[in-house]
């Protein structure tokens, strides 16, 4: 095939997220890549191009918005696990292909999710915002271990599995949770695998409860008031996943009024953080800024994943182009 001859938008640079040195082939080099970055700009690209390259950190435009402006699209691949953005019964009508990032980052997000168990259970940012006062702590609480306790891992994919396989180590019991019940864990250390009808189950026996779902209309909105109080008394909460998945309205209230032990959020509802937000004056809520994900090794396995499929599509072999989005399944089609 001749370089160039098939047209992608991508709606921000790559390399503004992305070292394009891994592509030592210049496998995009076989693409004509177009950069527009609003979708309302009549870009000729929009009409021609059939494919979209979204999940950039620094694109503004929605993916949503890109693809109904092109009307020759054919694939949509996102450099990220998360597919919220694209996720419309119009792609499917369109039969698009959508496919992304999926994997790429497991390692890192679940190294995060470790971290912050540890973090929370032993109050470490106190600590860490004593010292950038010049203050020593030396009345600061006892903390606690995680040899010996429970986290239930809400959303028993890959993330989940590879924190899982961390907790276990530490010696802590895991239980998680999928959409698809399983009758026992093949692939990792679980106890136990549970079903979404089990999550106040997960909930209630759980020291520990982390959140790595992906966000779809079956999970938005997940952990509001009655499953907040459903939770252990004195447990802790992380999200990886997506900000959308908890009432912080009503997570802001489990925390102030000492039910909650303390939450670690790399990921709001609003990104970012709005100043008036109630999250920033929760002396046991700490945020990052949807950073889990993002290290060196997992930005390069999120490119590697992109060059693979591009070579598979221009070839032609749709089939064996790798994580592919069951656009039904993550629509509550089945």
């Amino acid at each position: 095939m001749k370089p160039g001859a098939v047209n992608a938008v991508v709606p921000a640079r790559l390399d503004d997220d992305f070292d394009l040195a891994a592509d030592s082939e210049d496998v995009l080099g076989l693409l004509h890549v177009h950069l527009v970055e609003d979708p309302a700009s009549g870009h000729p690209a929009l009409d021609e191009a059939e494919i979209l390259i979204t999940g950039i950190g620094s694109q503004s435009a929605s993916a949503t918005d890109l693809a109904r402006a092109m009307p020759r699209l054919r694939w949509i691949h996102s450099m990220t696990a998360g597919i919220e953005d694209v996720l419309s019964d119009d792609l499917l009508e369109r039969r698009i292909l959508v496919t992304n990032g999926a994997g790429a980052y497991a390692t890192a997000i679940a190294e995060y999710a470790f971290a912050a168990m540890v973090m929370l259970c032993r109050r470490i940012p106190e600590l860490a915002v004593a010292h950038e006062r010049h203050r020593w702590l030396e009345s600061h609480p006892l903390g606690s271990e995680l040899a010996g306790k429970r986290v239930g891992i809400v959303g028993y994919g890959g993330i989940g599995r590879a924190l899982a396989r961390l907790c276990a180590g530490a010696g802590m019991t895991v239980w998680g949770l999928r959409r698809k019940h399983a009758a026992e864990d093949e692939e990792g250390p679980a106890e136990r695998v549970l079903g979404p009808g089990q999550l106040p189950e997960l909930l209630a026996a759980s020291d520990f409860v982390v959140l790595a779902a992906s966000l779809n209309p079956s999970s938005r909105g997940l952990l509001g008031p009655a499953q907040l109080e459903a939770m252990k008394p004195g447990a802790f909460l992380v999200n990886v996943s997506r900000g959308a998945l908890v009432d912080e309205a009503a997570l802001a209230s489990a925390l102030s009024s000492g039910r909650l032990g303390g939450a670690l959020l790399d990921v709001t509802a609003l990104e970012p953080l709005p100043e008036t937000s109630e999250l920033w004056r929760l002396p046991n809520l700490w945020t990052t800024p949807h950073i889990a994900g993002g290290t060196h090794e997992s930005r390069r396995r999120a490119l590697l994943v992109l060059l693979t499929n591009v070579r598979h599509y221009l070839a032609g072999r749709l089939e064996d182009m790798v994580n592919v989005v069951d656009l039904p399944h993550e629509l509550g089609h089945q």
